[in-house]
């Protein structure tokens, strides 16, 4: 037996997928075709129709959670040191795919959902100095919500799309916004910043 071991472990996944509804209609429309096609595609990987299979969709406003399993394979290897890690995945019947480049293709896309959500609270921020003549000052993204929820920003928006909190620094006249990013580690390339003013 070599040092790197394969080892395939098939299962039956359940997935909750929760998104926004990308046109006008209400999210109540979504249907489990429409859902089983989103899931298929999900972060660049294209799945047989017949892999995702709709088991529950709920509506909140103009977000579904919609749950469903999809057949998937794992492929893990152990490494010199004697531990497991995954590999590769393959969905339904499709070919294996790189987990590392999977994870690349997802985190963009969350970069881009970071960069659309620190976007709409600079433009909040915006609108709060033109009513008050400066940007908030605080050194904390609570402050955010206590003072710009609902009149400036209907939406309430604490948490990235990596599940830790959007950071605040804000003077008179300047302000920062910043996503740790997918490494969830300040200061560095991965890093989400909308800025203003005179920094």
């Amino acid at each position: 037996m070599s040092k790197r071991t394969i080892m395939i472990v098939s299962l039956v996944a359940v997935v909750a997928v929760s998104f926004l509804a990308l046109r006008s209609r209400a999210a109540g429309d979504l249907s489990p075709k429409e859902a089983r096609k989103l899931i298929a595609r999900m972060a660049g990987i294209q799945l047989p129709s017949d892999a995702v299979r709709v088991k529950d969709i709920s509506t909140t406003g103009n977000s579904a959670v919609v749950t469903a399993q999809v057949e998937t394979a794992f492929r893990l290897v152990k490494d010199d040191i004697g531990k497991w890690r995954i590999v590769e995945i393959r969905t339904g019947d499709r070919r294996w795919e790189d987990l590392d480049t999977l994870m690349r293709a997802l985190n963009v896309e969350k970069t881009a959902r970071a960069r659309a959500e620190l976007e709409s609270i600079a433009a909040a921020l915006e609108s709060y100095r033109r009513d008050r003549g400066s940007y908030l000052e605080s050194k904390s993204s609570a402050a955010l919500v206590d003072n710009l929820n609902p009149r400036y920003l209907a939406r309430v928006i604490r948490i990235d799309p990596w599940h830790n909190p959007y950071e605040y620094e804000g003077e008179r006249s300047s302000y920062v916004l910043r996503s740790d990013g997918p490494d969830a580690k300040p200061n560095t390339a991965d890093d989400v910043i909308v800025t203003n003013g005179s920094r």
